[in-house]
Protein backbone atom coordinates (compact mmCIF):
# COMPACT_ATOMS: atom_id res chain seq x y z
CA UNK A 1 0.00 0.00 0.00
CA UNK A 2 2.86 2.38 0.81
CA UNK A 3 4.49 1.64 -2.57
CA UNK A 4 1.26 2.48 -4.42
CA UNK A 5 0.92 5.68 -2.44
CA UNK A 6 4.47 6.73 -3.27
CA UNK A 7 3.97 5.98 -6.98
CA UNK A 8 0.76 8.00 -6.93
CA UNK A 9 2.51 10.94 -5.33
CA UNK A 10 5.34 10.74 -7.86
CA UNK A 11 2.81 10.70 -10.69
CA UNK A 12 1.00 13.72 -9.28
CA UNK A 13 4.28 15.60 -8.81
CA UNK A 14 5.31 14.79 -12.37
CA UNK A 15 1.96 15.98 -13.73
CA UNK A 16 2.16 19.16 -11.65
CA UNK A 17 5.66 19.92 -12.91
CA UNK A 18 4.55 19.28 -16.50
CA UNK A 19 1.52 21.57 -16.05
CA UNK A 20 3.67 24.30 -14.54
CA UNK A 21 6.12 24.02 -17.42
CA UNK A 22 3.30 24.26 -19.96
CA UNK A 23 1.80 27.27 -18.18
CA UNK A 24 5.18 28.99 -18.11
CA UNK A 25 5.64 28.27 -21.81
CA UNK A 26 2.15 29.58 -22.55
CA UNK A 27 2.74 32.73 -20.49
CA UNK A 28 6.01 33.30 -22.30
CA UNK A 29 4.29 32.90 -25.67
CA UNK A 30 1.48 35.28 -24.67
CA UNK A 31 4.01 37.83 -23.44
CA UNK A 32 5.94 37.56 -26.69
CA UNK A 33 2.79 38.03 -28.74
CA UNK A 34 1.67 41.02 -26.70
CA UNK A 35 5.13 42.60 -26.97
CA UNK A 36 5.10 42.08 -30.73
CA UNK A 37 1.63 43.61 -31.02
CA UNK A 38 2.71 46.60 -28.92
CA UNK A 39 5.71 47.21 -31.18
CA UNK A 40 3.56 47.03 -34.29
CA UNK A 41 1.00 49.38 -32.80
CA UNK A 42 3.70 51.79 -31.65
CA UNK A 43 5.31 52.01 -35.08
CA UNK A 44 2.11 51.95 -37.12
CA UNK A 45 1.24 55.30 -38.70
CA UNK A 46 -1.52 57.23 -36.96
CA UNK A 47 -4.37 58.41 -39.17
CA UNK A 48 -4.42 62.18 -38.81
CA UNK A 49 -8.09 62.25 -39.83
CA UNK A 50 -9.03 60.57 -36.59
CA UNK A 51 -7.24 63.30 -34.68
CA UNK A 52 -8.95 65.98 -36.77
CA UNK A 53 -12.31 64.42 -35.94
CA UNK A 54 -11.60 64.29 -32.19
CA UNK A 55 -10.15 67.81 -32.08
CA UNK A 56 -13.09 69.23 -34.04
CA UNK A 57 -15.69 67.54 -31.87
CA UNK A 58 -14.02 68.84 -28.71
CA UNK A 59 -14.16 72.39 -30.07
CA UNK A 60 -17.80 72.01 -31.15
CA UNK A 61 -18.74 70.62 -27.73
CA UNK A 62 -16.98 73.58 -26.12
CA UNK A 63 -18.89 75.99 -28.37
CA UNK A 64 -22.11 74.23 -27.45
CA UNK A 65 -21.24 74.61 -23.79
CA UNK A 66 -20.91 78.36 -24.30
CA UNK A 67 -24.58 78.41 -25.30
CA UNK A 68 -25.71 76.55 -22.18
CA UNK A 69 -23.37 77.76 -19.44
CA UNK A 70 -23.19 81.36 -18.28
CA UNK A 71 -19.90 82.26 -16.68
CA UNK A 72 -19.54 85.18 -14.25
CA UNK A 73 -18.13 88.48 -15.44
CA UNK A 74 -15.15 90.18 -13.86
CA UNK A 75 -13.99 93.74 -14.53
CA UNK A 76 -10.38 94.65 -13.85
CA UNK A 77 -9.67 98.30 -13.07
CA UNK A 78 -6.23 99.84 -13.47
CA UNK A 79 -4.45 103.09 -14.20
CA UNK A 80 -2.50 103.59 -17.41
CA UNK A 81 -0.76 106.78 -18.50
CA UNK A 82 -2.48 108.78 -15.80
CA UNK A 83 -6.06 107.71 -16.54
CA UNK A 84 -8.23 104.79 -15.45
CA UNK A 85 -8.84 101.80 -17.69
CA UNK A 86 -11.34 98.97 -17.32
CA UNK A 87 -10.84 95.51 -18.81
CA UNK A 88 -14.04 93.42 -18.79
CA UNK A 89 -13.75 89.64 -18.65
CA UNK A 90 -17.26 88.53 -19.60
CA UNK A 91 -18.47 84.98 -20.06
CA UNK A 92 -17.72 85.24 -23.79
CA UNK A 93 -14.14 86.29 -23.07
CA UNK A 94 -13.61 83.33 -20.74
CA UNK A 95 -14.93 80.93 -23.39
CA UNK A 96 -12.77 82.57 -26.06
CA UNK A 97 -9.66 82.01 -23.95
CA UNK A 98 -10.63 78.42 -23.13
CA UNK A 99 -11.58 77.47 -26.69
CA UNK A 100 -8.48 79.14 -28.13
CA UNK A 101 -6.29 77.01 -25.85
CA UNK A 102 -8.34 73.92 -26.78
CA UNK A 103 -7.94 74.67 -30.51
CA UNK A 104 -4.18 75.10 -30.08
CA UNK A 105 -3.97 71.74 -28.30
CA UNK A 106 -6.01 70.13 -31.08
CA UNK A 107 -3.71 71.62 -33.69
CA UNK A 108 -0.66 70.23 -31.92
CA UNK A 109 -2.31 66.82 -31.74
CA UNK A 110 -3.00 66.80 -35.49
CA UNK A 111 0.33 68.22 -36.63
CA UNK A 112 2.47 66.04 -34.38
CA UNK A 113 1.55 62.81 -36.26
CA UNK A 114 2.87 64.09 -39.58
CA UNK A 115 5.61 61.77 -40.92
CA UNK A 116 8.08 64.64 -41.27
CA UNK A 117 7.76 65.31 -37.53
CA UNK A 118 7.83 61.66 -36.41
CA UNK A 119 11.43 61.90 -35.23
CA UNK A 120 10.95 65.12 -33.28
CA UNK A 121 10.51 65.01 -29.51
CA UNK A 122 10.27 67.61 -26.78
CA UNK A 123 11.51 70.97 -27.99
CA UNK A 124 11.42 69.77 -31.60
CA UNK A 125 7.69 69.28 -31.45
CA UNK A 126 7.22 72.71 -29.92
CA UNK A 127 8.54 74.15 -33.19
CA UNK A 128 4.99 73.63 -34.51
CA UNK A 129 3.63 76.59 -32.50
CA UNK A 130 3.19 78.77 -35.65
CA UNK A 131 0.39 76.39 -36.68
CA UNK A 132 -1.72 77.30 -33.64
CA UNK A 133 -2.71 80.82 -34.72
CA UNK A 134 -5.44 80.22 -37.31
CA UNK A 135 -7.53 77.67 -35.33
CA UNK A 136 -7.33 79.98 -32.31
CA UNK A 137 -8.67 82.86 -34.43
CA UNK A 138 -11.45 80.74 -35.94
CA UNK A 139 -12.76 79.45 -32.61
CA UNK A 140 -12.59 82.97 -31.16
CA UNK A 141 -14.82 84.23 -33.97
CA UNK A 142 -17.21 81.32 -33.50
CA UNK A 143 -17.36 81.88 -29.72
CA UNK A 144 -18.42 85.49 -30.34
CA UNK A 145 -20.80 85.00 -33.27
CA UNK A 146 -22.64 81.74 -32.48
CA UNK A 147 -24.27 83.01 -29.23
CA UNK A 148 -25.49 86.09 -31.14
CA UNK A 149 -27.46 83.98 -33.63
CA UNK A 150 -31.26 84.39 -33.26
CA UNK A 151 -32.86 81.13 -32.16
CA UNK A 152 -31.54 77.68 -31.30
CA UNK A 153 -31.87 76.37 -34.85
CA UNK A 154 -29.57 79.06 -36.25
CA UNK A 155 -27.16 78.48 -33.37
CA UNK A 156 -27.01 74.75 -34.13
CA UNK A 157 -26.36 75.56 -37.79
CA UNK A 158 -23.62 77.91 -36.62
CA UNK A 159 -22.06 75.07 -34.62
CA UNK A 160 -22.11 72.82 -37.69
CA UNK A 161 -20.58 75.46 -39.94
CA UNK A 162 -17.95 76.32 -37.33
CA UNK A 163 -17.01 72.67 -36.95
CA UNK A 164 -16.70 72.25 -40.72
CA UNK A 165 -14.50 75.33 -41.08
CA UNK A 166 -12.24 74.29 -38.21
CA UNK A 167 -11.93 70.76 -39.65
CA UNK A 168 -10.94 72.28 -43.01
CA UNK A 169 -8.35 74.43 -41.25
CA UNK A 170 -6.89 71.38 -39.48
CA UNK A 171 -6.68 69.51 -42.80
CA UNK A 172 -5.03 72.47 -44.50
CA UNK A 173 -2.50 72.87 -41.71
CA UNK A 174 -1.57 69.19 -41.91
CA UNK A 175 -1.17 69.46 -45.69
CA UNK A 176 1.23 72.41 -45.37
CA UNK A 177 3.64 70.80 -42.93
CA UNK A 178 5.57 69.61 -45.97
CA UNK A 179 5.20 72.25 -48.69
CA UNK A 180 6.74 70.02 -51.34
CA UNK A 181 3.93 67.46 -51.51
CA UNK A 182 0.94 67.50 -53.82
CA UNK A 183 -2.00 69.53 -52.57
CA UNK A 184 0.02 71.87 -50.36
CA UNK A 185 -0.53 74.84 -52.70
CA UNK A 186 -4.31 74.41 -52.61
CA UNK A 187 -4.17 74.03 -48.84
CA UNK A 188 -2.06 77.20 -48.60
CA UNK A 189 -4.67 79.10 -50.64
CA UNK A 190 -7.42 77.85 -48.34
CA UNK A 191 -5.50 78.85 -45.22
CA UNK A 192 -4.73 82.31 -46.62
CA UNK A 193 -8.42 82.85 -47.38
CA UNK A 194 -9.40 81.80 -43.87
CA UNK A 195 -6.67 83.99 -42.35
CA UNK A 196 -7.67 87.17 -44.20
CA UNK A 197 -11.38 86.54 -43.55
CA UNK A 198 -10.66 85.97 -39.87
CA UNK A 199 -8.58 89.14 -39.81
CA UNK A 200 -11.42 91.22 -41.21
CA UNK A 201 -13.95 89.89 -38.71
CA UNK A 202 -11.65 90.26 -35.72
CA UNK A 203 -10.63 93.77 -36.77
CA UNK A 204 -14.33 94.67 -36.97
CA UNK A 205 -15.03 93.15 -33.55
CA UNK A 206 -12.29 95.16 -31.89
CA UNK A 207 -12.56 98.43 -33.80
CA UNK A 208 -16.30 98.86 -33.38
CA UNK A 209 -16.03 98.58 -29.59
CA UNK A 210 -14.46 102.08 -29.53
CA UNK A 211 -12.39 101.20 -26.49
CA UNK A 212 -9.22 103.04 -25.54
CA UNK A 213 -6.35 102.82 -27.97
CA UNK A 214 -4.21 101.17 -25.32
CA UNK A 215 -6.61 98.21 -25.29
CA UNK A 216 -7.90 98.16 -28.87
CA UNK A 217 -4.49 98.83 -30.40
CA UNK A 218 -2.93 96.05 -28.33
CA UNK A 219 -5.64 93.57 -29.36
CA UNK A 220 -5.32 94.48 -33.04
CA UNK A 221 -1.53 94.14 -32.81
CA UNK A 222 -1.88 90.69 -31.22
CA UNK A 223 -4.43 89.53 -33.81
CA UNK A 224 -2.33 90.82 -36.70
CA UNK A 225 0.79 89.15 -35.31
CA UNK A 226 -0.88 85.74 -34.95
CA UNK A 227 -2.53 85.77 -38.37
CA UNK A 228 0.65 87.07 -40.03
CA UNK A 229 2.50 84.18 -38.44
CA UNK A 230 0.15 81.72 -40.12
CA UNK A 231 0.50 83.32 -43.55
CA UNK A 232 4.27 83.83 -43.38
CA UNK A 233 5.34 80.55 -41.79
CA UNK A 234 5.64 78.75 -45.15
CA UNK A 235 7.64 81.61 -46.68
CA UNK A 236 10.11 82.07 -43.82
CA UNK A 237 13.13 79.76 -43.49
CA UNK A 238 12.72 79.49 -39.70
CA UNK A 239 9.83 80.00 -37.26
CA UNK A 240 11.71 82.75 -35.43
CA UNK A 241 12.07 84.68 -38.71
CA UNK A 242 8.34 84.41 -39.33
CA UNK A 243 7.71 85.62 -35.78
CA UNK A 244 10.00 88.64 -36.32
CA UNK A 245 8.21 89.72 -39.50
CA UNK A 246 4.82 89.02 -37.94
CA UNK A 247 5.71 91.13 -34.92
CA UNK A 248 6.59 94.05 -37.18
CA UNK A 249 3.25 93.72 -39.00
CA UNK A 250 1.39 93.57 -35.69
CA UNK A 251 3.23 96.60 -34.32
CA UNK A 252 2.33 98.67 -37.41
CA UNK A 253 -1.33 97.61 -37.25
CA UNK A 254 -1.47 98.55 -33.59
CA UNK A 255 -0.13 102.01 -34.37
CA UNK A 256 -2.60 102.40 -37.25
CA UNK A 257 -5.45 101.49 -34.91
CA UNK A 258 -4.23 104.12 -32.47
CA UNK A 259 -4.40 106.74 -35.27
CA UNK A 260 -7.79 105.58 -36.58
CA UNK A 261 -9.33 105.96 -33.13
CA UNK A 262 -8.91 109.73 -33.49
CA UNK A 263 -10.85 109.60 -36.77
CA UNK A 264 -14.60 109.06 -36.41
CA UNK A 265 -15.22 106.24 -38.89
CA UNK A 266 -17.94 103.57 -39.06
CA UNK A 267 -16.86 100.14 -37.92
CA UNK A 268 -17.00 98.57 -41.40
CA UNK A 269 -14.79 101.30 -42.87
CA UNK A 270 -12.20 101.06 -40.11
CA UNK A 271 -12.14 97.27 -40.42
CA UNK A 272 -11.64 97.42 -44.20
CA UNK A 273 -8.82 99.95 -43.83
CA UNK A 274 -7.09 97.72 -41.29
CA UNK A 275 -7.52 94.72 -43.59
CA UNK A 276 -6.07 96.65 -46.54
CA UNK A 277 -2.97 97.69 -44.57
CA UNK A 278 -2.65 94.17 -43.19
CA UNK A 279 -2.80 92.69 -46.70
CA UNK A 280 -0.22 95.14 -48.06
CA UNK A 281 2.22 94.53 -45.20
CA UNK A 282 1.87 90.76 -45.55
CA UNK A 283 2.45 90.95 -49.29
CA UNK A 284 5.56 93.08 -48.89
CA UNK A 285 6.87 90.76 -46.16
CA UNK A 286 6.32 87.70 -48.35
CA UNK A 287 8.15 89.28 -51.27
CA UNK A 288 10.98 90.28 -48.97
CA UNK A 289 11.32 86.79 -47.51
CA UNK A 290 11.41 85.31 -51.01
CA UNK A 291 13.93 87.97 -52.14
CA UNK A 292 11.60 89.25 -54.86
CA UNK A 293 10.92 92.73 -53.50
CA UNK A 294 11.70 95.02 -56.46
CA UNK A 295 10.60 98.47 -57.55
CA UNK A 296 8.05 96.96 -59.92
CA UNK A 297 6.50 94.96 -57.07
CA UNK A 298 6.26 98.09 -54.90
CA UNK A 299 4.56 99.97 -57.76
CA UNK A 300 2.05 97.13 -58.13
CA UNK A 301 1.28 97.25 -54.41
CA UNK A 302 0.86 101.03 -54.61
CA UNK A 303 -1.61 100.77 -57.50
CA UNK A 304 -3.55 98.08 -55.69
CA UNK A 305 -3.69 100.24 -52.55
CA UNK A 306 -5.10 103.21 -54.49
CA UNK A 307 -7.77 101.08 -56.16
CA UNK A 308 -8.69 99.48 -52.83
CA UNK A 309 -8.98 102.90 -51.15
CA UNK A 310 -11.35 104.07 -53.88
CA UNK A 311 -13.50 100.98 -53.39
CA UNK A 312 -13.50 101.40 -49.61
CA UNK A 313 -14.49 105.05 -49.99
CA UNK A 314 -17.33 103.96 -52.26
CA UNK A 315 -18.54 101.02 -50.19
CA UNK A 316 -17.64 102.09 -46.65
CA UNK A 317 -19.30 105.31 -45.44
CA UNK A 318 -17.42 107.99 -43.57
CA UNK A 319 -14.06 107.77 -45.33
CA UNK A 320 -14.65 110.77 -47.56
Amino acid sequence: MAIVTDDKRKSEATWTAWAQARLALLASEVGRRLSSMARVQRHAPVDYRDRISVATWLVVIGLGGSLLVELPSVVLHAWAFGSPISIPFTGVVWFVLFLAALAAAGTQSVISVHPSLSGHHGAGRLATWPFWALPMALVSIAAVMVPLAPGRVIQVLGLIVSGAVIALAYSGLYATVDTGVAGSRRARLLLDTLAYSSGLLLFLFVYQTRTRSLLSGTLIALIATLLSLEILRTAAPRPITALLYSGIVGLILGQVTWALNYWVLPGITGGLLLLLIFYLLIGIAQQGLQERLTRRVLVEFGIFALVALVLIAWVGPGLS
